[in-house]
């Protein structure tokens, strides 16, 4: 059973007083947090594994406790660069209609739902299956590398927000569900085998699930404690 939690509200704060004239810098706060979704700020409370924190107005996820390190996630990261890359060189499946097996690709595939006049089909399914899927990993690996060794990557934040945006739109599972329905279906006209392929994207999803699990709040929350470190450190030298 996953214990629950509420997230505490932050204490009302006025704003502090500068001169007309000066320049408002925004200092990050890493003891807040903001739901995403009514934009309430709350107090951040510590999590144990297994913990979650949720909105006290609306409900929605705050944050999640982990049990893997940073180090897990970029093994994570990894593996899924593996599987992405035998996913995309090596066969889907092999096809074998009263003949020799002719392997299938993935990028053969989506070329030939193009040429059966699918332009559409086949944008959609290279988009959530291959392009955004490749920039999930890329930039988990990209943001993991330099945290994991604790430093802060450049331009912390944009990556962050890119990460979020192509999360939301890579769907290895449902590209997954249609591969094997297809395949089912595909084996009543001609002898299907499933080729590599086809595993290391089951492989995948589990991995790109795995890490979705641990959600970006706390990849977030060391960011902004560095970033606060960072700043501190060059407003006293």
């Amino acid at each position: 059973m996953t214990d629950s939690t509420t997230a505490r509200p932050a204490p009302p704060a006025g704003p502090p007083a500068v001169a007309a004239d000066a320049p408002v810098v925004l200092q990050p706060r890493p003891d807040l947090v903001i739901c995403e979704e009514c934009d309430a700020v709350h107090q951040r409370v510590p999590l144990q594994p297994g913990q979650t924190a949720h909105c006290r107005r609306c409900r929605a996820l705050l944050g999640r406790g982990h049990r893997v390190s940073l180090p897990g996630l970029l093994a994570l990261a990894i593996a899924g660069l593996l599987c992405f890359v035998i996913g995309n060189l090596t066969p889907l499946v092999w096809i074998s209609v009263r003949g020799a097996p002719d392997p299938v690709t993935l990028p053969e595939a989506l070329w030939q739902t193009w040429e059966a006049g699918q332009p559409l089909g086949a944008m959609l399914a290279g988009a959530t299956a291959v392009v955004f899927p490749f920039l999930v990993i890329a930039l988990r690996l990209y943001l993991l590398w330099p945290m994991s060794r604790r430093r802060l990557p450049q331009g912390f934040m944009p990556a962050m927000r890119l990460l979020r945006f192509a999360t939301r739109w890579s769907m290895v599972e449902v590209f997954m569900l249609g591969a094997l329905v297809a395949v089912v279906r595909a084996a009543g006209l001609a002898s299907v085998v499933p080729g590599p392929a086809l595993f290391a994207y089951g492989v995948l999803t589990m991995l790109l699930t795995s890490s979705s699990a641990a959600g970006l709040h706390r990849l977030w929350q060391l960011g902004s404690e560095w970033q606060a470190e960072q700043n501190r450190e060059a407003a006293t030298r």
